[in-house]
């Protein structure tokens, strides 16, 4: 499709499309395109949706963006981990094949190419700082480099995360995980071994601070279950724009997608492949969800490739996706995955895709109390 959505009723129609996950929340100028160009040749376009909550009022987020997360605990292990040089290289190709939305973090240890090939791209007059869509994390401590939680812990890692990436701004900051709460020196975060809450509600506390300043656009949650996001209902203060979850044929929880809905808090789905990089020693992947017979023959029926079949799939349940790739042959299907439509009964037969032993491809939140 070309254009823009310009009223209620074709944003309405988009939203029908996607499980009807934010027609409740149309109003006109709620959702557009952009075009994506390659050369003199349109490549792609891709919907953005609106965020609501802590978020500036219109703010419009790409549905798809391109992660920059490692699968593996530490280097050494198998699996794969960026460093600033593979990410500079991917995240430049994706600008210049039109991607828009970035998904960065300092615990990923490769921020710094993130930055510089943001710059490069700025600089070089291929994209607008306006154009692109960045995101960044802060804490947690259970993470490679990552960093505490806590009031002050999460207030000072914004200088050295904008600094990373030569911004003055981004446009939406998320706490990492729920826990652990790393070294702080926060007195919420200490001395409570069974529960974390006091120490995430500082923490958000933080991060509606850091919004009001300016310094996010938005400010969301990350790996946050339905009873991380009650300890924030229940300081009565403005809630997550984002919760950015796990979320792929093999793990969908789909009642926390409700519910985030229903806080109109917009479900952002991470390793939407189910990460076959992936490869902490305790787990052995055989195969992934690329690779199932029903998403390979739901492939085949569209003429689409298997990747694009599950982009579709999750948004088709309301949520934006960033899959990681550094090949261009990649970012160039995810970036036009939209043109897959699938029936309710193609939706009916990935949701039902039996999970392999070991299904879960991050940590299981539920740990942290």
């Amino acid at each position: 499709m070309e254009g823009r959505f310009t009223n209620s009723l074709l944003w309405l129609l988009l939203s029908a499309v996607v499980a009807g996950s934010w027609a409740s929340h149309a109003h006109p100028h709620s959702a557009r395109k952009h075009h994506l160009h390659e050369g003199n040749a349109v490549a792609a376009s891709v919907s953005s949706v609106p965020l609501y909550n802590a978020a500036v009022p219109g703010l419009l987020m790409p549905v798809v963006g391109i992660g920059t997360g490692g699968y593996a605990f530490k280097a050494s292990e198998a699996g794969e981990i960026w460093n600033d040089t593979t990410a500079e290289k991917a995240v430049r190709q994706w600008i210049q094949l039109g991607g828009r939305r970035i998904d960065a973090s300092f615990s990923y240890t490769d921020q710094v190419g993130v930055g510089k090939a943001i710059a490069a791209a700025i600089a070089a007059g291929e994209v607008t700082r306006e154009e692109l869509f960045v995101v960044s994390k802060v804490g947690s401590g259970g993470l490679i480099n990552g960093s505490a939680l806590g009031y002050n812990d999460t207030m000072v890692q914004m200088p050295p995360i904008l600094s990373s990436l030569q911004l003055t701004y981004v446009d939406l900051l998320l706490i990492h995980w729920p826990g652990p709460p790393g070294d702080s020196k926060d007195p919420a975060c200490q001395g409570h071994p069974d529960t974390f809450r006091a120490c995430r509600q500082q923490s958000w506390k933080a991060m509606l601070e850091l919004f009001k300043q300016g310094k996010a656009k938005a400010v969301g949650v990350s790996n946050f279950e339905q009873v991380h996001l009650e300890d924030l209902i229940a300081m009565n203060a403005t809630l997550p724009a984002i919760n950015q979850v796990e979320y792929h044929p093999y793990w969908h929880e789909d009642d926390l997608v409700k519910f985030c809905q229903s806080m109109n808090i917009t479900f952002n789905g991470y390793s939407p492949m189910s990460c076959p990089d992936y490869a902490v020693p305790t787990h052995h992947w055989q195969h992934s969800a690329l690779e199932e017979p029903v998403v390979l023959k739901i492939a085949t029926a569209h003429g689409a490739d298997p990747s694009q079949v599950l982009l579709a799939w999750e948004l088709a349940h309301g949520v934006v996706v960033n899959p990681r790739t550094r090949d261009p042959a990649h970012m160039k299907l995810n970036l036009a995955f939209e043109k897959v439509k699938l029936s309710q009964a193609e939706i009916g037969e990935i949701a039902a895709i039996a999970p392999p032993k070991d299904n879960k491809v991050c940590p299981d939140p539920h740990q942290y109390k």
